[in-house]
């Protein structure tokens, strides 16, 4: 029984000391940055580390060719690929914040390997 309440005690302290980790891992990702590209650079975004789209652009010649089927394409292609990076920056912090603590059952949560 004792042993129990010593695992519980455990189990709570590193609670709270994942907690301060996690809101540390939070503010890193506000500053991460990613990009993703499609068609050889003509469509470039750029994504935070918190899964948002800061910045699109379009090459003047790309956009020139008036085709929006091919530019919508292209730009989903780049936010995806965007996606991808900003999720394994995330599931690498993610990885750096749990460190050191016996948490079973977090690896993979933000999407990583």
């Amino acid at each position: 029984m004792f042993k129990e309440i010593g695992k519980i005690a455990q189990a709570m302290k590193q609670a709270g000391e994942l907690k301060g980790r996690m809101q540390e891992m939070q503010q890193k990702l506000q500053h991460v940055r990613v990009e993703g590209e499609a068609c050889g650079g003509a469509v470039r975004v750029e994504m935070s580390g918190l899964l948002q789209v800061v910045d699109c652009q379009i090459s003047p010649a790309l956009a020139a060719t008036g085709d929006a089927d091919a530019i919508g394409r292209y730009v989903l292609l780049a936010v995806n690929q965007a996606l991808d990076k900003a999720r394994q920056a995330g599931a690498d912090l993610m990885g750096q914040a749990t460190e050191g603590l016996d948490l079973p059952g977090l690896s993979g949560l933000m999407g990583g390997k």
